[in-house]
């Protein structure tokens, strides 16, 4: 329910300037750290209020350009009480003018809350420089309190949170590697016994170096936190390791809230806010102590569209979620706990359900959504929206069930529906020769192929489509197919008729071409192609530069070097597979000859230090955009059966860093398809083992009797093609283990001889 203060709305006063949401004060009383990875839920004591201050930022300049109207959802972690019981909170939003609430509800939390062993507290952190890289046993990584302004002032602290009672004999401090900034001066080491505030245990000023402290007399405690109150630099905290002395840290799985509370301020009231700030105030019964996590603030478009997308080449977002087996398209926003619908289908599960365009979804199979996280990596893995409803997709129909509850925010109240699922069984292997739910969607996408190629031979008329539709329809080795895929040859050659033709972007492009024609000739033996990979040869090798590094390279066509002659290594790492397959096909090598010095300079070597990925150039040897290049080298190293040992680094450091492939850098897809193929080539074990942990996000995008529906990628161009680039990327990808192809690891030549 909603109560409406004349204050609020009639902007009677002024307020400050947007910030983030702010955090709980945890002081040792009404509320303390509750024992969850992060420190991010509290305890709050029977009787007891706790608020904070939320600030609502001003609308960007691209929120104001898609128009509309907006509203705020906060959101909060229930995790239950701190014994078997069952409580309730009050929530309400506060008019810092009146003191009255303007917007309020009620929640039921039951059931006794989870604890971690440990769990890590600070007064502040920066990003990139969390307080768990203080606890990670690598000196390399540090620990900073925050320095993006408004910087908190002295003291700064860091501890932990215990999940029993633990006698403490002492820490042992690292500083930073490098720099005095946060390095201990004059410091306070305080404890907390159970039921008892902080106290002090020891105190004292050090020089710039490693710290011993030993507790004299240790008791168990609950907690403890190293308060730094000077440094040796400017006024900030930091620590490249904290080792609490006796303890051994595990790592635990993450400790997730059983439920949620959600609290609607409505478009009308978020228009009026906007700018401002106002208060949100929890109140807790006498009954029991109750389990908070730290409130999230989330303002929803009510009618998002493509408007507000935030990429195509890098950021975090707002992207473009497809759920295909669910019927509807959402906007999925980094860092929120709501994920708000776009559209939903004709005739799919999601319209005979009831579902609507600007329904917020809250929670799938009775859990609730995690909080997003777009950026490449294992959070996103794990706990995006996008992973998560795949997930629990491949669950629902584990269990042997028909139907998919998702319960969604409709006009200010939750409702639960039950989306039907048009499969009765997961993916299992994604091998189409063992799994027959991957034989399906197989099917579906070679279907997709053959309705969407195009009169004149190509799909989309594009090169990189048109490659991977007639690798895939030549994947298949079904002499039916033979005729779509010559046209498709037929026409990238009246296109191309000269590597000049290839346009701008003309290596990668002609790359892909000449991919398509030595498959082409090994497959049927035609020679009208092997002029063609001759010249597009030798317009590389005329296409050199010199880069800053004193070696040739190239860019992405011959007109120069981009980056101040640093270049890039993308363009040619297609190059080389396009080299080494045109090689078998009796073309001499040359590229391989010219770009090898540059490729060990871009190598990030594990003799020297390195983590064994290909970089950008040699320049950025990094270890987020690596995973097209890194898999389209170690393809065309081992096709070529040289630089064994750059190709083994390649292929490890990608199966260590799997959740990172849709991260190719202005690329996406296909990029993340180009490395599926390269691992699969060069190490299959590695390829079988990772495919099927991606069976998720098939399982999600996939609409049967269609094919994939597109899904914006971490860092890449949709712009180069959606679902007439992911289908054909993963029909190729699921013939893989096949090996019917030279790409994906045959030895043989004409399967479809033409006499």
């Amino acid at each position: 329910m909603f109560r409406l203060s004349l204050a609020c709305l009639m902007g009677s006063h002024a307020l400050a300037a947007p910030l983030p949401v702010s955090d709980f004060t945890a002081d040792g009383k009404t509320s303390r750290p509750w024992h969850v990875p992060g420190g991010a839920a509290i305890a709050l004591a029977p009787d007891a209020s706790t608020s904070l201050e939320i600030k609502l930022p001003t609308l960007t300049d691209k929120e104001r350009e898609a128009g509309g109207t907006w509203r705020s959802l906060i959101s909060i972690d229930l995790f239950g009480t701190a014994a078997n019981a069952q409580g309730q909170i009050a929530i309400e939003a506060i008019d810092p003018a009146t003191g009255l609430a303007f917007a309020s509800t009620t929640a039921t939390l039951t059931g006794t809350a989870p604890r971690a062993a440990w769990a890590v507290i600070t007064s502040s952190q920066q990003p990139g420089a969390e307080a768990t890289l203080a606890f990670d046993g690598d000196p390399k990584t540090v620990w900073h309190s925050q320095y993006d302004a408004p910087a908190p002032k002295m003291p700064q602290w860091i501890g932990l949170e215990l999940g029993k009672p633990t006698p403490l004999p002492g820490i042992r401090y690292t500083p930073r590697p490098e720099g005095n900034n946060g390095a201990v001066r004059k410091y306070r080491l305080e404890i907390r016994k159970p039921n008892a505030p902080w106290e002090t245990a020891l105190a004292g000023e050090t020089p710039r170096g490693p710290l011993e402290l030993l507790i004299p007399n240790p008791t168990p405690i609950e907690a403890f936190r190293l308060i730094i109150e000077a440094d040796h630099g400017d006024g900030f905290g930091s620590a490249a390791e904290i080792e609490p002395i006796g303890l051994t840290l595990k790592p635990e799985t993450p400790v997730t809230a059983t439920s949620r509370a959600w609290l609607e301020i409505p478009a009308d009231l978020t228009t009026k806010l906007e700018g401002k700030s106002f208060g949100l105030r929890i109140k807790n019964t006498p009954a029991t102590t109750v389990i908070l996590g730290t409130p999230h603030l989330a303002r929803l478009h009510t009618a998002p569209s493509g408007k507000l997308f935030g990429r195509s080449n890098g950021g975090l977002g707002p992207d473009l979620l497809s759920a295909g087996l669910l019927g509807f398209t959402a906007l999925t926003e980094h860092q929120q706990t709501a994920l708000t619908l776009m559209a939903v289908s004709p005739k799919s599960p999601a319209k005979t359900a009831g579902l609507k365009p600007g329904d917020i979804i809250l929670s799938v199979a009775g859990k609730p959504l995690p909080l997003n996280d777009l950026a490449p990596g294992w959070t996103w893995f794990h706990r995006s929206h996008e992973a998560f409803l795949g997930r629990a997709t491949e669950a629902t129909l584990k269990a042997g069930k028909t139907s998919l509850p998702l319960t969604i925010l409709r006009e200010g109240k939750p409702q639960t529906l039950q989306i039907p699922l048009r499969r009765e069984r997961p993916f299992t292997t994604l091998n189409p020769a063992t799994d027959p739910q991957a034989a399906k969607l197989l099917a579906d996408q070679i279907a997709f192929l053959e309705r969407t190629q195009r009169e004149d031979g190509s799909w989309s008329g594009g090169v990189i489509q048109t490659t991977f539709s007639a690798l895939a329809l030549m994947a298949t080795h079904d002499v039916k197919h033979r005729e779509r895929v010559a046209k498709a040859v037929a026409w990238s050659l009246k296109k191309h008729p000269k590597p000049e033709n290839f346009g701008n972007l003309g290596f990668w492009t002609a790359a892909y071409a000449g991919i398509l024609y030595s498959e082409w000739h090994l497959a049927t033996g035609d020679e009208t192609v092997l002029p063609h990979l001759d010249a597009i040869r030798d317009w590389a090798i005329a296409g050199q530069h010199n880069c800053k590094w004193n070696v040739p390279a190239l860019g992405h066509g011959p007109d120069g070097l981009p980056y101040d002659n640093k270049a890039l290594v993308a363009p040619s790492c297609h190059l080389l597979v396009f080299e080494a397959l045109a090689m078998r096909c009796g073309m001499k090598s040359g590229i391989w000859e010219m770009l090898l010095p540059y490729m060990e300079l871009a190598w990030s070597d594990p003799k020297q230090g390195g983590h064994g990925s290909l970089g950008y150039n040699a320049s950025y040897k990094d270890t987020e955009e690596f995973w097209s290049r890194s898999g389209l080298f170690a393809a065309a190293s081992h096709l070529r059966n040289q630089r064994t040992d750059m190709r083994d680094a390649m292929t490890t450091f990608m199966a260590k860093s799997h959740p990172w492939l849709r991260t190719s850098h202005a690329y996406g897809e296909p990029g993340a398809a180009l490395g599926l193929l390269g691992l699969n080539l060069a190490t299959p074990n590695s390829f079988q083992t990772i495919l099927p942990q991606y069976a998720w996000s098939l399982s999600l995008g996939w609409e049967p009797g269609h094919g994939l529906r597109f899904t914006t990628p971490h860092m890449g161009a949709p712009y180069m093609g959606e679902e007439d680039l992911i289908n054909p990327c993963y029909a190729l990808v699921l013939q893989a283990h096949k090996r019917n192809l030279h790409l994906t690891g045959s030895t043989q030549k004409g399967f479809w001889t033409i006499r």
